[in-house]
């Protein structure tokens, strides 16, 4: 793996008048959310109490949906998906989930690292499990309680003692959507209105809500689960809070533009490279001969950040292919080291003659850092300092990230 990946983007959209096409607006909400999953994506709508529309397919959300697709996704409700897989065949496992006797839909950003519970749970009601990846069980649990006569928000409630893990998810059934977090709000959800409150919509991030022009209200808190109706929303803590929001949100999961904690994560990144100035300035003759250079994209706040707290000349001089493709996927790593060739380029003379600086958010595998160094040498920089603005990663996470190895 070059980077750490981040398991998903979730959204939902009620419209409280039936001219209002949830679907368009939920596109434009996953097309934001590009960056938090780009393997497949999935959609549902539906008129009223009928029957759900669903269309879900592999690749960039730009690829799966035309005019055609979202014309059929008709209805002023809807919840959308993007994926990138960490647990399961991204081929067999599209989302949102689905159980068309029930008229359900259900969508998860995050992962259950232990299902067992949940598993001996549904055998107890003669539910197979088999083949079915945490994001699926979890939906089953759900349908399960539907199916036995209870509400959506009482089944929510009732299913969520099963889940154990990290879980930002939204549900339709029954022309409602709700929307949960687990206990520790591992992943983000952020709750929006439109204008007049003409509807609600949840996001995974607040730049799913920004591109539909939907005002952003609160997060929705760890622990607790939001109907949504056209009528308005009603809000159950069916767990005790306890926020352990993932830091790596900040690093790099969330886009720029975002905010998470109320925070701007642009001006928290900047921060980061502040702080890193403070710590590590550089221990160079010439000040004016610098140039702080940051390895693309979401590290670019970070060396803005480090370059202005020391007055030192700062320059994109690095430029990222961003139709390269992941590198990490390819099976050998002589393939992905042709790959990653391509993948970044040097501005011909930004660096010759000068002190490099070079700034990056993390280091995962450490691909990539040594032949951008590699590269800055070729390129004529007199020397070249690299600069990591968070904490080294050590650990796995199991909480939809994809570092399962010890």
């Amino acid at each position: 793996m070059e980077r750490l990946q981040e398991k998903c983007a979730v959204t939902g959209v009620v419209g409280r008048h039936d001219d209002v096409e949830a679907s368009a607006l939920a596109y434009e909400s996953l097309f934001a959310m590009q960056h938090r999953g780009s393997e497949a994506s999935g959609m549902t709508s539906q008129v009223g109490s009928q029957q759900i529309n669903a269309h879900r397919g592999l690749g960039m959300v730009r690829d799966v949906y035309d005019g055609e697709s979202i014309g059929q996704l008709a209805g002023s409700v809807a919840i959308g998906h993007n994926r990138y897989s960490t647990h399961g065949s991204k081929k067999l496992h599209p989302q949102p989930y689905v159980d068309p006797a029930i008229d359900f839909a259900f969508g998860h950003n995050g992962n259950l690292p232990v299902v067992d519970h949940l598993t001996r749970h549904l055998a107890k009601h003669n539910i197979k499990t088999e083949n079915f990846n945490d994001s699926e069980l979890m939906g089953i649990a759900i349908a399960q309680y539907i199916r036995g006569g209870h509400d959506l928000a009482d089944s929510i409630e009732l299913s969520y003692p099963l889940f154990r893990g990290a879980f930002s998810c939204v549900v339709m059934h029954d022309g409602i959507v709700a929307a949960f977090r687990d206990n520790k709000g591992i992943r983000p959800l952020a709750l929006g209105s439109f204008g007049d409150r003409d509807g609600y919509t949840v996001s995974s991030e607040t730049c799913g809500l920004d591109i539909i022009s939907a005002q952003y209200e609160r997060e929705v808190q760890p622990g607790e689960l939001v109907i949504i109706t056209k009528d308005g929303i009603e809000s159950r803590q069916v767990a005790r809070g306890d926020e352990k929001l993932d830091m790596f949100e900040f690093v790099y999961f969330a886009r720029h533009d975002s905010e998470l904690y109320g925070l701007s994560v642009n001006e928290v990144r900047r921060n980061f490279g502040r702080q890193l100035a403070r710590q590590h300035p550089p221990i160079i003759d010439n000040p004016n001969n610098v140039l702080v250079v940051p390895v693309p994209d979401t590290s670019v706040p970070a060396a803005e950040g480090y370059a202005e707290e020391l007055g030192l000349a700062h320059r994109q001089a690095i430029i990222k292919n961003r139709f390269i493709g992941r590198s990490f996927m390819q099976p050998s790593d002589r393939l992905r080291q042709e790959q990653l060739k391509r993948k970044h380029n040097i501005v011909h003379g930004s660096m010759k003659g000068r002190d490099v600086i070079l700034i990056d958010d993390s280091i995962v595998r450490l691909n990539t850092l040594p032949r951008l160094v590699e590269a800055a040498h070729q390129a004529g920089a007199r020397t070249v300092t690299t600069l990591i603005a968070s904490p080294p990663v050590r650990f796995p996470d199991y909480y939809g990230i994809d570092t399962p190895q010890q």
